[in-house]
């Protein structure tokens, strides 16, 4: 979802951001409508001291391991697993409803807009998942293993993260009551108006830069992306 956005999507965002500008006020940084992604899955790689292989970092600093990532192979699965989109959903979920499942030990309707640290955080989940009958995107970062590459939020085999989340903007010290209400506020837009969108390959972005936010990225690519570059930023 990282750049040019569908109007229906835009609105959705812009609206989500209004909510929270109206609670949090001049402390609220919005993101650009652009700037704002999901994260499917992080490909972060640093050179191996020894080899120059660059070695995926979240093996290193999860399970100790060098291990060379092997690119070409991050781009079959992307394109095996998003040949048929993923159909995600975000909101839709009420208080009251009973959930298929928890997230973080989290009830859906609370996870589906939070405040982390300074970062505001609205977040969906595959249909399937909702539906009890599949975990598409914790499958496709799982898959990665095969590539090398550890899904941050993996540290087990039993780890299970179908979180489909967005940073739609940062504060600068707003106080925790503001935080309080533009968090609710934002669950009950997003319960009573949810949005669904499809993330198939030609939604999805291979982007590099220095920083989370994305701003400025220093490279983007549709998939399949040229492993020389990757490689290249990532030395």
């Amino acid at each position: 979802m990282y750049g040019p956005k569908p109007a229906p999507v835009r609105d959705f965002l812009a609206g989500i951001q209004a909510l929270i500008a109206g609670h949090v006020g001049e402390r609220f940084r919005p993101y650009s409508l652009e700037q704002i992604h999901a994260t499917l899955i992080a490909i972060n790689g640093i050179p191996d001291p020894d080899t120059a292989a660059i070695v995926n970092q979240y093996y290193l600093e999860n399970a100790g391991a060098r291990l060379e990532m092997d690119l070409h192979r991050v781009m079959q699965i992307l394109a095996e697993h998003l040949a048929r989109p993923l159909q995600i959903r975000i909101g839709g979920r009420g208080p009251h409803d009973a959930d298929p499942f928890l997230s973080r030990g989290q009830r859906l309707f609370e996870r589906a807009a939070s405040v982390q640290g300074n970062a505001f955080v609205v977040m969906g989940w595959p249909v399937t998942a909702l539906t009890g009958s599949g975990r598409p995107l914790d499958e496709l970062r799982r898959a990665m293993n095969a590539a090398n590459v550890l899904h941050r939020y993996h540290q087990s085999d039993a780890a299970i993260d179908d979180d489909f989340y967005l940073v739609v903007g940062h504060h600068t010290g707003a106080p925790a009551s503001a935080l309080d209400r533009a968090a609710r506020a934002v669950r009950e837009y997003l319960a009573a108006s949810p949005l669904d969108v499809a993330i198939g390959a030609s939604e999805v972005k291979i982007v590099a830069a220095d920083s989370h936010t994305m701003a400025p990225a220093l490279f983007v690519s549709d998939i399949p992306a040229d492993e020389v570059a990757l490689r290249e930023l990532m030395s």
